[in-house]
């Protein structure tokens, strides 16, 4: 049997009509910006991330992308900024950013925030996570850096995202 094979470039696949279709995925980097926004869920307050905006670069550099969005907002307050590449398989290879924000470190990077569980101070003994108050946003935000007041009444939280659960007690909260 014979078998051949035909390669072609990026340019030609285009206008042959076959993009997509022929050639290996690239790497790419995105750029994520998040605006902080302050919330009220479960009677606890706290500073959230919205997805303000969501760029996608073929063949740039994470430092020289960070450069670029720290040059337009590290003077503008309450901003998160996220840079990751992936390789041509979609694994993340590298990640940096930068933030003008101050709060609590609630995740070690952005987390889209599913829900928020309510651990009042007169519970007694140990409960399972899922028997405690829960609320769900509604719209999709992100947790990473900000602040988090909770009512007199409230020993803690318990934050659920996509990466993951923190628990954020009144002890952690006053440093």
């Amino acid at each position: 049997m014979d078998c051949t094979a035909i390669i072609l470039s990026s340019w030609d696949a285009k206008h042959l009509g076959v993009e997509g279709v022929v050639g290996m995925p690239r790497s790419k980097t995105v750029a994520r910006l998040y605006k902080a926004v302050d919330i009220g869920i479960a009677g606890v307050k706290m500073t959230v991330l919205r997805l303000e905006k969501e760029l996608e670069f073929d063949a740039a550099e994470v430092i020289d992308v960070v450069s670029d969005f720290h040059e337009r907002y590290s003077k503008t307050p309450g901003y998160v900024v996220e840079v990751v590449k992936y390789n041509s398989r979609g694994e993340e290879v590298e990640s940096s950013g930068f933030v003008t924000l101050d709060g609590l470190v609630l995740f070690p990077r952005p987390a889209r925030l599913v829900s928020v569980r309510v651990i009042e101070n007169d519970i007694e003994g140990m409960r399972p996570v899922n028997q405690l108050r829960k609320a769900t946003p509604r719209e999709r935000f992100y947790v990473y850096i900000g602040r988090v007041d909770l009512p007199r009444n409230v020993w803690g939280i318990v934050v659920e995202t996509d990466r993951g659960m923190r628990i954020v007690t009144r002890t952690a909260l006053r440093g």
